[in-house]
C-alpha cells in the first residue's frame, strides 16, 4: 500500500471540509464529496470545490464503491464523528485510510481497527458553511494526530503525508488524553469565556454601542462560532473543560481579591505561589468527582 494520496473522500462539506477539498484540488488530488444535504453537494460540484458526488453512506461503505479512494476525511460535528465511523465499518481494516477533524477525541472508541488515525487540524473561523471555504486556511497551521487504535504504519504515514504535503501543515502526535486536556485549555475554554463575556455585556444596564475595543471584538468573533458544534464540544470534553474553568475561576477570584484589596499579598511572586498551590489541587481531582 502506498502512502501517497491521489484521491480523497470528504464527508461533511462545511467550512472545514470544503477548505480541505479546495486545498487538495489545488495539489491535483481528485476529491469526492458527501454531505447529508444534497443541495450542498450539488453546490460544491457547481463551484468546483469537489470533483464528484460520492453517493450515499451505504454506497461509500461498500468496498467496491470506495476502491478508488486513498483517504476518507470526516469533517462532521464532533458528536457525529463516531456515528459516521461506525457507519463506515465495511471499510475497516482495508487499504483505505480513514481520519477525522474533530477537536475532541475521548468519545471516539472503536475496537479491532487498523486503518483509522485521528486528526485535528488546528485552523478554523467563526464563519461556517461551504461559502466560507478557503484553500489557504491550513497553510503553516498545526495538525495534531492521535493513534489510539494502533494503526498500521502505512496508514499513519499516509495521513501525516497528506496533511504535510497537500495542505502544507505542521504535524505532531499526542495521546487522546493529552490532546483533549491541551485543547480544553487553549481552545475550548476561550470559546466558553467568550460566550460568558458577551452574555454578561448583553445583561449589563450599560449600552456598549460601537465602543468595543480590539480585545472585545475578538471575543465577539469567537462567540459568533457555530453554537451547535460548540455545545457538543463543551459536553464531550466537559471533564477537562471543568478543570480548565476551575483553574480560571481560581485566578479570577485571586485577582478580584487583589483589586478590592481584601487580600494582602506582598508581591507578584507570592501571588503566583498561592495560585500554583490552588491549581495543583484542581489538577489532582479525579474524573469521578465531575
Amino acid at each position: 500500500m502506498s502512502s501517497n494520496v491521489n484521491s480523497i473522500l470528504i464527508i461533511g462539506l462545511g467550512m472545514i471540509g470544503s477548505s480541505i477539498a479546495l486545498a487538495s484540488k489545488s495539489k491535483g488530488i481528485t476529491v469526492y464529496g458527501f454531505d447529508i444535504d444534497n443541495v450542498v453537494v450539488n453546490d460544491a460540484i457547481k463551484k468546483d470545490i469537489i470533483d464528484r458526488d460520492a453517493g450515499t453512506i451505504e454506497e461509500i461503505s461498500s468496498q467496491e464503491s470506495a476502491k478508488n479512494i486513498d483517504l476518507i476525511i470526516l469533517a462532521v460535528p464532533p458528536k457525529q464523528t463516531l456515528d459516521v465511523l461506525n457507519e463506515l465499518d465495511g471499510l475497516w481494516n482495508t487499504s483505505i485510510t480513514i481520519t477525522d477533524t474533530s477537536s475532541v477525541k475521548n468519545h471516539i472508541k472503536i475496537e479491532d481497527v487498523s486503518n483509522i488515525v485521528l486528526s485535528h487540524p488546528v485552523a478554523g473561523s467563526d464563519k461556517s458553511g461551504i461559502h466560507a471555504a478557503d484553500k489557504n486556511l491550513f497553510i503553516n497551521k498545526k495538525n495534531v494526530l492521535c493513534d489510539p487504535f494502533n494503526a498500521e504504519k502505512e496508514h499513519l504515514e499516509k495521513v501525516e503525508n497528506f496533511w504535510k504535503n497537500a495542505l502544507q501543515m505542521r504535524t505532531a502526535f499526542m495521546s487522546v488524553r493529552e490532546h483533549d486536556l491541551v485543547f480544553a485549555i487553549t481552545s475550548h475554554l476561550p470559546h466558553l469565556i467568550s460566550y460568558a463575556l458577551i452574555d454578561s455585556i448583553r445583561l449589563s444596564p450599560t449600552e456598549v454601542g460601537d465602543n468595543a475595543g480590539g480585545g472585545l471584538k475578538e471575543f465577539i468573533r469567537l462567540s459568533g462560532s457555530n453554537p451547535e458544534m460548540w455545545r457538543d464540544i463543551f459536553m464531550l470534553n466537559r471533564v477537562d473543560l471543568i478543570k480548565a474553568l476551575a483553574g480560571m475561576q481560581v485566578s479570577i477570584n485571586n485577582l478580584l481579591e487583589l483589586i478590592t484589596e481584601t487580600k494582602q499579598i506582598p508581591d507578584i511572586f507570592s501571588h503566583l505561589e498561592i495560585l500554583k498551590k490552588e491549581l495543583d489541587e484542581i489538577k489532582s481531582f479525579k474524573e469521578d468527582k465531575f
